[in-house]
């Protein structure tokens, strides 16, 4: 063999294996779509089986981001906005071993975007390797209403001393 063929074969070889691999990376998106298409289907189904009403899916949002100072539009898409209650949720569907987990930082930092993006009153974790439902609450964003409750019974008394007062004035 010449010095040329053999650059030849391993310039086709090359070739070949590039070509096999866009083929395999392709073919293997593909089938994951198709799943998570069908997991999405089946998701809907549990939603709605555990009372749940499903108000939109794939629901674009968007925010602005600023950096240096200059705007950038960043867009989110939420797999399902349901209702249960009177009460809007964002269901993030999961499918899999190790994204229905929390421990998964990138599934936290989702829904935690997603709260603040939609501002829904909660989370729906919906697992669709063991097809549980998790309702997600974040405890950085329970709101505190204890500051409120004392004022609240400050005023109370400061008006019930007004109207006895007022009551019971000597005239």
């Amino acid at each position: 063999m010449t010095g040329f063929s053999v650059i030849l074969l391993i310039t086709l070889g090359i070739i070949l294996g590039i070509l096999a691999f866009k083929f395999f990376k392709r073919t293997t998106l593909k089938k994951r779509m198709k799943e998570a298409r069908l997991s999405e289907r089946r998701a809907v189904n549990l939603l709605k089986k555990h009372g749940f009403d499903i108000v939109d899916v794939q629901k674009k949002a968007s925010y602005l981001i600023y950096i240096n100072g200059k705007p950038r539009e960043i867009t989110v898409r939420a797999d399902a906005i349901v209702k249960k209650g009177g009460k809007l949720y964002v269901a993030e569907i999961k499918s899999g071993k190790l994204s229905p987990s929390l421990n998964t930082s990138a599934t936290r930092r989702q829904l935690l975007e997603y709260f603040l993006v939609y501002k829904p009153a909660g989370l729906i974790l919906v697992d669709m390797e063991q097809e549980k439902i998790k309702t997600i609450e974040f405890s950085i964003l329970k709101r505190d209403f204890s500051a409120l409750r004392y004022i609240l019974y400050a005023l109370g008394i400061f008006f019930t001393g007004f109207v006895m007062g007022f009551l019971t004035r000597g005239e």
